[in-house]
Order: structure tokens, then sequence, then C-alpha cells
């Protein structure tokens, strides 16, 4: 800083009153910066989130606790609300002040928070409009029921009139009938009970009334959105089933069986009839009758002239027919028939049956033309071979099947492997298999074997489905369904599920058009049940069906076993889906056709002839959950590539190693949709079956490639490199590390951000030797501070510049001129300490006993002025230039500086003080000397 003469400043009370005006202006400009700084929450800001947060909090509690009633998970809203929550409570503890906040932060957990609030909603809305579905449903069937009751009733009395007609005999079959439509018509419409009992079993296995559904329905769903909802349904269930319309039905169906089947009319036709047959049958003639028949029989049987017919007619036969003229002969001896004959001989019926305990011999047999257009059919044929006559189709006694062209066809059960053929723990094939449910072999019904699950679960959980079958445009058509299941002991909470459904082109299931059967968990075991859905009509939108079985609430311990799905509209029980799969050991063929060819595995190639293959692996191998392997050895390593839906998995196995942890090297590559995955790192022993994974502790690296987050690296030598052009010889450029830092690569020097090397904006020395320096050739904006290129720093905001240290404290500044305009020094009394009323005189005396002197420096030139001021005489011990010590600043080392010339000026002041003090005195004595003189 250059030194000048001493100035004197005073302060007046009008100025105290400018600098506090000012103070209070600099205050009053931070309270706006706060309000646009975007790291600060203004307390503006603060008193507004305190109170949408407040009803953020109770929307939160009302939409979990309908959750929770409704059985939904409500895991991810709850994590996702205490993260949000913890953040704010944080900034919002102080209202009363701004507080620094990461918006970054701030948005992604209020984004997490409002995706998952949307996500309960959606179930909720789900779940609302499933019940309404359900209850519409059971009311039309309620419906359905009284009209099939009357229907069946009336067709019963009709039955009954034509009967009595016809004769006596049907009397008691009409009244058999018709007291059989009474009962079931009672049944069906008697106090609802059709309703309650025989319509609507619901989901859970209760057996509710309409009313009582109502009323459920009411307490689930009380809130405004719903409300005509409910309305809507009781009114619809008040119509159909408790009305007047509904009492109708069953007066009239009593009132019609009575009137047809229990009047007077009735019970003269009844009495009529039975006189008639018991006058006709216990009467005289009758017996008379009888007794005339049985002694024409046996005076035509046992007379003479029969004896005659007899005789003859034996003797008739040997007479045509002698033993030694015999050609054809029919021989009947006890225990053995013989029919022979030289020529042909025809057996011609309408119907010929072979019926015989042992099985019937013919030593050889042609069966051709004769039987064209005609049928051949047998319980089992046994051969040895088999073979056509132009023998494109033979079965060698081995079972092999040779023919030029084989089709084979299922039956009409639509459920692919039901019998779940190749079933293992939780894979079988054509099934998807979730959520612990598995193959139990074990547990069968006619020797089927079943799905099992042995589990605990809240909300609704899937665990098997069976294979999508294509409908083929088959919409509007009629589809049922059936499976036998088992309970070994389940909570009663607990419900499961056998669903019929319809997917879309997505394969996305149609919730609108749901169909299954459900029932309740039971605490003991339970025998076999069987279950069934009907007349599933596939909506317009259904491309594919398939069954599910799922559980909801609790937990249970059951299976399902034979599944049947049919193109008609009731269930017709089970049968394999023989034809679906082939079962063989081996299928050989230059060419093999089909539409659609499933199977079990399917290999390429023979298994790879190499010592490390211990896994017996072919080059190509189709497995049955949809896999595509590829293996390859050789002697310096083993490379497998997996193909499955959705993702494509390379791995790389080192055979050889000279680890003395006996760590073989190991990467692993996945492809898929949304990630690419490079993963390094070792094998604990030679890993040829690629079972182990380089991941946990035996990862040393990896790096994903995302368009959800991008590159990411993790590892010792996991980087991006940059080796230069096609210039340069050896490599040159950068590497950026896991951390995110720039490091050279070979002889590369700076790195620099700009339009090419002539139009750099900024260039960083990044070489060992730390020689290269950071230049910035372009204006920097930090905040509100601004660095041009033409020797400027300026404040953008028009605020003051502070140099502070790292403790916050202002800091030395070292310059050579500095031109101002003003010169301010805090002084302010609230920061100070030990403060005392200055000694003018002292500080007047040290003033004086400065030594002051005329220089210039040795940079000055001969242009330079010549300069006054105190002297830090740092160069002799013995000082020769006097300079109290209290005006010397020195460093935070107790090194010198120079010349505090705040303290030095204040000096002055003093100086000037005690120099008035002395002009006062001299002013009275001059007055007094005035005095005496004019006196």
């Amino acid at each position: 800083m250059a030194e000048s003469n001493a100035t004197q400043v005073i302060l007046t009370d009008d100025g105290l009153k400018i600098i506090k005006a000012q103070n209070t202006a600099d205050n009053a400009a931070g309270g706006v910066a706060n309000l646009n700084d975007p790291n600060l929450m203004s307390v503006i800001e603060k008193q507004n989130n305190i109170g949408q947060f407040a009803g953020l909090t109770s929307q939160y509690n009302v939409l979990v606790q309908n959750a929770k009633d409704d059985g939904i998970d409500t895991t991810a809203v709850t994590t996702a609300y205490n993260d949000l929550n913890k953040f704010m409570a944080d900034i919002l503890e102080d209202p009363s002040h701004a507080s620094d906040i990461d918006r970054v932060t701030y948005k992604k957990y209020q984004d997490a928070y409002n995706q998952e609030l949307a996500n309960i909603q959606n179930a909720l809305q789900n779940n609302a409009n499933n019940k309404f579905a359900s209850a519409a449903n059971a009311t039309s069937q309620a419906a359905t029921t009284a009209n099939a009751a009357k229907s069946a009733a009336d067709s019963t009395y009709a039955y009954a009139n034509s009967e009595i007609s016809v004769q006596s005999t049907a009397t008691a079959k009409a009244q058999k009938a018709a007291d059989d439509a009474f009962s079931q018509a009672v049944t069906a419409i008697d106090t609802g009970q059709a309703a309650s009992q025989a319509v609507t079993a619901l989901k859970d296995g209760s057996t509710l009334t309409i009313a009582e559904l109502g009323n459920g329905l009411a307490e689930k769903v009380s809130n405004s959105e719903y409300a005509s909802y409910k309305e809507q349904t009781a009114s619809q269930i008040g119509q159909l089933v408790t009305d007047g319309a509904f009492s109708a039905y069953q007066q009239t169906t009593k009132d019609l069986i009575s009137s047809k089947v229990a009047t007077s009319d009735f019970s003269s036709y009844k009495d009529e009839t039975a006189r008639a047959i018991n006058s006709k049958v216990e009467s005289r003639d009758f017996n008379t009758y009888k007794t005339q028949t049985d002694s024409a029989i046996e005076s035509k049987v046992s007379n003479g002239d029969f004896s005659t017919y007899k005789t003859q007619t034996a003797n008739d036969i040997d007479l045509r027919v002698t033993k030694k003229g015999l050609l054809d002969q029919i021989n009947l001896q006890a225990g053995n028939t013989l029919i022979s004959s030289s020529g042909q001989l025809t057996l011609s019926g309408k119907n010929i049956y072979f019926d015989s305990s042992n099985p019937v011999i013919i030593p050889s047999a042609n069966i051709d033309t004769l039987l064209v257009d005609k049928k051949l059919e047998a319980a089992d044929i046994s051969a040895n071979t088999f073979s056509t006559n132009n023998e494109t189709f033979t079965v060698d006694k081995y079972g092999a099947v040779v023919a030029s062209n084989l089709t084979i066809r299922g039956v009409t059960n639509l459920v692919y492997n039901a019998a779940l053929l190749g079933g293992n723990w939780n894979t079988i094939p054509g099934w998807t298999i979730s959520n612990n449910g598995c193959y139990w072999p074990g547990n069968t019904h006619d020797g089927v074997p079943s799905i099992g699950w042995n589990n605990t679960t809240v909300g609704w959980t899937i665990f098997a489905q069976t294979k999508l079958y294509p409908l083929n445009g088959a919409t509007g058509q009629p589809f049922s369904a059936s499976v036998w299941f088992k309970d070994f002991g389940s909570d009663t909470s607990l419900q499961y599920s056998f669903g019929l459904v319809f997917f879309d082109s997505n394969q996305n299931r149609i919730e609108s058009n749901l169909y299954g059967y459900a029932i309740s968990g039971m605490k003991t075991a339970q025998p076999w049940k069987y279950m069934t859905v009907d007349n599933a009509v596939a909506p317009s939108n259904a491309v594919y069906v398939g069954l599910q079985y799922w559980s909801y609430n609790g937990h249970g311990n059951a299976c399902f076993s034979s599944p049947m799905l049919t193109q008609t509209a009731h269930s017709t029980g089970y049968q394999p889906d023989v034809g679906n799969v082939v079962s063989a050991g081996i299928i050989n063929g230059s060419v093999i056709n089909g539409s659609t060819m499933n199977g079990t595995t399917f290999h390429g190639g023979d298994i790879i002839n190499d010592a490390n293959n211990m896994s017996k692996f072919y080059p190509t191998t189709i497995s049955s959950d949809g896999h595509i392997y590829t293996t390859r050895f050789n002697p310096v390593d083993a490379m497998q590539t997996d193909l499955s839906t959705g993702a494509l998995t390379t791995k790389y196995r080192a055979i050889n190693t000279t680890n003395p942890n006996n760590h073989y090297e190991a990467y692993d590559t996945t492809l898929q949709a949304d990630q690419i995955a490079l993963f390094a790192g070792y094998t604990n022993g030679k890993d040829m079956s690629f079972t182990q994974s380089v991941t946990g502790s035996n990862q040393e690296g990896y790096v994903l490639i995302s368009p959800l987050d991008g590159l990411t690296l993790h590892g010792d030598n996991q980087q991006i490199t940059f080796n230069g052009t096609s210039d340069d010889v050896t490599p040159k450029g950068i590497f950026i590390t896991p951390y995110g830092n720039i490091n050279p690569n070979g002889t590369q020097n700076i790195w620099y951000v700009g339009n090419n090397m002539n139009m750099k904006t900024a260039s960083f020395g990044i070489d060992g030797s730390g020689t290269y320096g950071i230049q910035f050739n372009r204006s920097l904006d930090i905040g509100n501070f601004n660095i041009n290129t033409y020797h400027t720093i300026t404040s953008s905001d028009n605020g003051p510049i502070h140099f502070n240290r790292a403790d916050g404290k202002s800091v030395d500044i070292f310059a050579a001129t500095v031109n101002y305009t003003s010169l301010v020094k805090s002084s302010l009394l609230s920061v100070k300490r030990d403060v005392r009323k200055a000694d003018t005189a002292y500080w007047a005396q040290l003033v004086n006993s400065i030594d002051l002197a005329t220089y210039q420096y040795k940079t000055d030139d001969n242009t330079s002025h010549i300069r006054l001021s105190s002297i830090v005489d740092d160069v002799n011990v013995t000082k020769q230039w006097q300079l109290p010590d209290v005006f010397i600043s020195r460093d935070e080392d107790g090194k010198l500086c120079g010349v505090d010339d705040s303290v030095l000026l204040n000096a002055t002041l003093a100086t000037v003080q005690e120099q008035q003090k002395e002009i006062d005195q001299l002013n009275g004595h001059l007055l007094e000397l005035e005095a005496k003189l004019n006196g």
C-alpha cells in the first residue's frame, strides 16, 4: 500500500447516522438475496411448507390406513414418506431463519413420495372397482336363478299333465317330479335363500345375503367418491331381489304347482288310474287269461307232434352232412366248437362280437381296401412291429418310430403340460412359478403331481401361471376350467384363488373380465376338493387365455393338481394334455418342421470333447426355461453365452492361474434393455460349470452403462482412457478415474475446454512437474462474483466483495498501489472488548519518537516520485531507524511485514488531540497577555 501524508478524520453525529442507515440497508439487501438464493430456503418459503406438509401428513395417514384395511402393501410409500419427512424436519426446525437446502435431494424425495402415493391410490381404486363388479355380478345371478326356478316349475307341470293322459303309471312319476320341482322352487325363492346360498358364494368362501353384502361394502367404501356407486348398487339389489317382483316369482310358482298338482282333478286322475289298473290286473278275467295261456304252451310243447318234428330234423341233418363226405363242417362238442371251410368263410351281420376270456388268435390277417372309409376300433393293440403297406410309417420292436410325415395333436385340455412333466422344484416346463410356489411330486391326485405353496403373504400373491394359450380370434366364446385343491392346514384369514384369466395382445391381464373360484383356508388338513369355473366368455380385446393360482392374507400350506382348461361353457373334468407334450429319449431328423415346437431341452452338436467339460456342455443348448446357451473350451479359457428373455450374458473363466489363493480370473458381461453391465473379478477355484458369480467378495470392479443412470465405474482398474489420435505413436491423452478425476495419459501436459487448440475456454495443467498452470480465457462467473479478461473483478449483484480466511475472519491483502474512493475501518463497539480511554499524551510521545525518511523502492524507476514514511528496519541488528514496535505489523509466524497504518493513523489522531490541547493553552495565555496589554 502506498504511504501518504496523514489525514485528519472527524466523525460527527450525522456521519454516525449515515453509517447506521447504510448497515440497515445492507441487512435488507441480504434478506432479499436470501429469497433469490436457490441454495437457501427463506423464512417465507418455510412458513408455506409447514402448512403444506401438515396437510400432506394428514393425507398420508388416511391413505395408508385405507390401504392396510384392503390388504395393500404400504412398505414403499411408508419408506418414501419417512425419507421426505426426515429431510424436511431438519430444515423446518427453525422457522424464523433461512436455511441451506439441497434442491436436488429435495426434489428426489418429493418425486419418490408422489410416485408411491399414486401407486397406493391406483391400488385402492382397483380394489373398489373389483368389489362393485362382484356385487353387480351377484345381483344378476340372483335374478337369473329366480327366473330359472319359475321356468322349471312350469315345465314340470306340463310334463305331469301329459303323462296323466297317457297311462296310469305316470301318476307316481308326475307326483315325484312335481314334488322335486316344488322343493327346488321353494329352495331357490324362499326368504331370498337363492341369492344368499345357491348364487353368491363369494370369493372368500363366506355366504352373505345381498343385504349383508351391501352393508359390508358400505363400511369399506364410505367416502364421497364412491357414494353414488353404493347407492346405485343398493338400488339394483332392491329392484331385482327384495322388491315385489321377486316375491311375485315365489308366490306365482307356488300357485302354479298347487293349482296343477294338488287340485282335486289331479287326485281324481290318480285314484281312477289306480282303480283301473287294479281292476284289470287283479280280476278273475286276468287270472283266466293267464291260465289259458299256460295250458296252450304246455299242450304244444309236450305233445307227440313236437317230438316228431324234433326227430325228423335230426334225421335230415344226418342225411345231408355225413362225416366221410364232409368238405365244410360245423362240429359242436363239449368245450370245443369248430367252424371249418375249404374256401371263404364269411361272417356277416350288423354287429359281430368276439366274447372271449382269452385273446382271440389270428395267425395272419390283411386289413386293406375292404376297410377304406371305415374304422377299426380297439381298446389296446399289441404287436412286435407295426407298419403301413407302403412303409411310410413304421414302429420297430425297440419302439423307434419312422414316418415320412408325422403330426401329433393333443386333446381338448388347453393347459400346456397339465401333468407337470419334467418338473423340478421351482421349474416346470410351460409354467411360470414364482413367490415360493414349487413342484410337489409327492402330493398327487389320481397320479398327477401338484403345484404347492407353503408360505406367508399379506397382499394378493400369484405363485403359478400356465403357458398362455392363443385364442386365434375366439372372442365371445365361452371357456371353462377345473382343478383339484387340497389344504394341509392354513390360516382362516387366508384366501386361495383359482383364476381363469384372459390377456390382451401385450399379455397384460384384462382386469374387467376376471373369472375364478375362491376358498378360505382351514386350520386342519382337508380332503381333495374339486373347483370349477364355468361360462367365462372371452372379451373382445382378449388374445390369450390361461390359469393362475393365487394366495392372500396369511400363512398357508396347500396345493393344486390336475388343471383343465377347455373351450366349453361347462367344465368337463381333467384329461391329460397327451399330444401337447412329446416325451422321447432322442428325436433324430434332418429337418423337423412345425408351426410350434415345444420341448424340454434341445442340443446342437455333440458333447464338447474337453477334459475341463465336466458338466458335459453341448456347443448349443436350448433349455426348457427359454435360455439358449453356447459354450466353448480352449487351453487358456472357457466361455459361455446365455441368451434369455430380456438379457444376454457372456461369461469368461480362466483355466490357469498363478494366484497363491487359488483365484481364477473371471469376467461377466450382461446386456439388458436398460443396462449393460461388465463385471471383473475371480472365482474360488476353477469354475468350468459357470456357476460362480463375479459379484460380492469375488468382485474387483464393474462398469455399468444405463439410459437411466448413465456411466458408472467402480474398482481399482475401472477408468475411461483416451489414447490420442492416429498421429500419436505412444498413448497421449487423459484418464478419467472411478472418482471422476482427470489424470494425464503418456506425455499429455494440459487438459483444456474449448472450441479447439486456438480457442481454449480454459486450460488446466495436469503435468507431474507442475510447470503448466490453469488459465481462463473467458469471463468467469462464480456466483455473484465475476472475473473478466480485462483486469476487472466485478460484484454482479453490486454487493461488497469480502476476502476471508477459512475461519471466517478477514484475511490480509498485499498490493502495491491501492486507489479507493473511501476507506472504512470496522470499529463497532459491539465487536470489541477491553475498551479503555486512550492516553493521548502517551501515543503522541510514541508518534513523535518516529524517525521519518524519504526514499524510493528498489523496483522504482527514474519516473517514480520521492516517498516519505517511517522505516521498519529489518536489516540492522542495532536498529538505525526509530519506530516503536506497536506500529509494526507481523504475520502469523512473527515475521516483519511493514507499518500498521491503522494504529499509526489513530496514534497520529491522538497526537493531534494533544497538540490541540497545547494550542488551547497557548490561546489562553495569548488572551491573558492581550488583556494585560490592553488593560
